[in-house]
């Protein structure tokens, strides 16, 4: 299905007037008003990149007011001669808080070399229709993205888990990702505590560490799995704004399936932890047929070579897709879910059927590993929780060697000790 945001095409700069202020800027000037003083800076947030794909990505940007942005990229820090810029049915995008740069290069960019990029952002005010002003552009640093290679031999993904907005958790885990340095991160779910009126969506999700030189999402593709708090509140619906979906689709935006190197990815979106007819949700709740499309969409995604043929096999969720004894599945009136037992019926018989090793998640705020049995041989990792003594990094590193594929899954605390640990050898 076409998303509903159509872009321009990737163009040489010369070749399009963004704006007769930005064309007359050097190149220093830009640069300098990207060092502005806070007070006086339109940009609100690191770039975070997104949805990466083998001749595409896309870029979002928390800016503090209405505001335009392009992105600028080539193969050469110091030759940007591309520019991207975002437009929906002729229109070229403008928001007051986040916005997102679709690139889409004429042709795959070359594996394993980086795309030097910069993003670019252009104040907008409108005294009437025919009479708009443009104030000064800024500009962010330039970035050296790495997307993922299909092809590597080696690949290290680290997914985090429900930072509901703990400031001193999440700059921890910055420090963590910075020295990790993978291939691809997973915010598995539970970005905030919920998103009211008094909350801001673009602060929270693409400015979480509070300081824009502080950006885990910069240099490498964020994967972003929907955990049920991100859905609730007034402002819940502005998240796609931030963390916006998969080109291919804006029915499904969080279901990815990516092959990175011998690791096929796929996300699955678990959606809220109780039944949608429950009275909390005053009929604001849909995801039991969302659930049921996704489950489509799965049975296809694994049929897709890249994911068929994966030595190894991963799937991220928020809410856990197997519980303990006991513990509630999220289909009745009582309590909330600690796993979903609707997604658990709907996904669970194909990632068995298709040979995934392992799910990820979090939600329960406490870390364990769900070993694998002859009834489900497909392992679960759970993240820890929010605070600095309870969070967790889940960490994958697979390798396609001479002789057989080898895959690590282990969750570490903070300080970098192995909570849990699975290691597989060969293709199962």
């Amino acid at each position: 299905m076409v998303d509903r945001r159509q872009f321009i095409g990737s163009i040489p700069v010369n070749a399009m007037a963004i704006s007769a202020i930005a064309l007359a800027r050097p190149a220093a000037s830009q640069d300098a008003a990207a060092e502005d003083s806070p007070s006086d800076s339109l940009i609100a947030s690191p770039p975070v990149v997104q949805n990466p794909r083998g001749d595409s990505f896309g870029v979002s940007i928390a800016v503090d007011r209405l505001a335009t942005a392009w992105v600028e990229y080539g193969l050469d820090r110091d030759d940007l001669k591309y520019t991207a810029i975002a437009s929906q049915h002729g229109l070229v995008s403008a928001n007051d808080r986040a916005l997102h740069v679709r690139v889409q290069h004429n042709q795959p960019f070359p594996v394993g070399q980086p795309i030097f990029y910069r993003v670019v952002v252009q104040p907008l005010a409108y005294k009437n229709a025919y009479v708009l002003q443009r104030g000064e552009p800024q500009a962010t640093d330039v970035y050296a993205l790495r997307l993922p290679d299909p092809g590597a031999k080696r690949v290290r993904v680290v997914s985090i888990n429900d930072t509901h907005e703990n400031l001193e958790t999440i700059r921890q885990l910055h420090a963590q990702i910075e020295a990790l340095d993978p291939d691809v991160l997973i915010w598995n779910g539970d970005t905030c505590n919920d998103f009211d009126a008094s909350d801001q969506p673009a602060q929270i999700m693409l400015n979480p560490a509070k300081d824009r030189n502080m950006s885990w999402a910069s240099t490498r593709p964020l994967v972003f799995s929907n955990g049920n708090h991100d859905v609730r509140g007034q402002r819940a619906r502005e998240t796609i704004d931030c963390f916006v979906g998969c080109p291919e689709s804006s029915e499904l935006p969080y279901n990815q399936a990516l092959r990175i190197g011998p690791l096929a990815l796929v996300t699955m979106d678990t959606g809220e932890d109780k039944p949608d007819r429950h009275p909390v949700f005053a009929g604001t709740a849909a995801y039991e047929p969302y659930r049921s499309r996704q489950a489509t969409w799965l049975q296809q995604a694994v049929n897709q070579p890249e994911v068929r043929d994966a030595p190894f096999k991963i799937v991220a969720c928020h809410i856990p897709l197997r519980g303990l004894p006991g513990q509630n599945d999220g289909t009745t009136l009582e309590g909330y879910a600690s796993f979903s037992g609707f997604g658990a019926k709907l996904w669970l018989p194909t990632l068995v059927e298709s040979g995934f090793q392992a799910v990820l998640s979090g939600h329960m705020h406490r870390d364990r590993l769900d070993s694998a049995t002859e009834e489900m041989p497909v392992l679960q990792f759970v993240g820890g929780g929010p605070t600095a003594e309870k969070a967790t990094l889940t960490i994958i590193d697979a390798e396609q060697n001479a002789t057989d594929p080898t895959m690590e899954i282990r969750i570490t605390d903070l300080g970098g000790k192995v909570l849990h640990q699975q290691t597989w050898n060969g293709k199962r």
